[in-house]
């Protein structure tokens, strides 16, 4: 059970953030994502997205409050529609939400789609690694108004990920909302 302070994270911060998460990955990029010497991306695969792949527990630290607080959030990602996308389940005591990730082949890219049980939607799209970075950025609905977000996700290595969120309001600067640290379960 999630005590009063928690439990506000929960629904207020954590809401929000969630919302808009952009996953930040501290390390290189993973095996297998391609890159040219000019760090910029090549083609866009699925397979670079492997990461994700499997049941994970997640320490997710909401920087918005006074004092950050973490809370542990359970984050399993499975192939679907024939391995064309990947959906991530994201739950807690208080919180379930659904990411799914996927290719657009036509601008070469990834992108990916956002929902939650507490009214956050939005998409984002992502060029592909660089320099060890996977950022996907672009417009949620959160229950603070419209927003700019985006995610950094990093690999540490094969069973652990990081993602950093930041978000954005109109005429404002870019906020870092939470860190989030994955380890596989």
């Amino acid at each position: 059970m999630l005590s009063i302070s928690s439990r506000r994270l929960v629904r207020g911060g954590l809401g929000t953030l969630v919302g808009v998460l952009v996953l930040p990955l501290i390390g290189s990029a993973p095996a297998g994502a391609q890159q040219d010497t000019r760090g910029s991306a090549k083609a866009v695969a699925m397979t670079e997205l492997d990461f994700l792949l499997g049941d994970y527990t997640c320490a997710y630290t909401d920087l918005t409050l006074e004092e950050p607080t973490t809370v542990t959030l359970n984050w399993d990602t499975k192939k679907t529609l024939e391995g064309k996308f990947y959906e991530m389940h994201l739950k807690s005591p208080a919180f379930e939400g659904r990411w799914v990730f996927g290719l657009n082949t036509v601008d070469n890219q990834y992108t990916s789609f956002y929902w939650d049980t507490w009214g956050n939607t939005g998409t984002a799209s992502s060029p592909g690694w660089k320099r060890g970075m996977l950022r996907f950025q672009g417009p949620y609905v959160t229950p603070g108004g419209h927003a700019d977000s985006k995610d950094e996700f990093r690999v540490v290595n094969s069973d652990r990920f990081t993602d950093d969120a930041f978000i954005r309001f109109e005429g404002q600067p870019w906020k870092q909302i939470s860190h989030v640290d994955c380890r596989r379960s």
